[in-house]
């Protein structure tokens, strides 16, 4: 998986859940989209993560912000 691609994949289902809330302003909140969206994002990162060979530890580390800054480089900005 190519980075650019990856970050489409991670950015796309933010995005339509954003517009989806935007344009049902009086609908309940669409709870089953928002887990969904969590759900393909944790496999998107999860594909990234092996492809350039980070541990789950690592990948927690570049998911908190202000920890691991070369792990969150790696792992958003790498090539493959």
């Amino acid at each position: 998986m190519k980075r650019y691609q990856f970050l489409l994949l991670i950015w796309l289902p933010w995005l339509a859940l954003i517009v989806t809330i935007i344009v049902r302003k009086d609908s309940p909140f669409p709870w089953v989209f928002a887990i969904n969206t969590l759900i393909l994002n944790l496999i998107t990162i999860n594909i990234r993560r092996k492809q350039v060979g980070l541990t789950l530890a690592a990948t927690i580390k570049a998911m908190v912000p202000g920890l691991g800054y070369h792990e969150w480089k790696r792992l958003y900005f790498a090539k493959p």
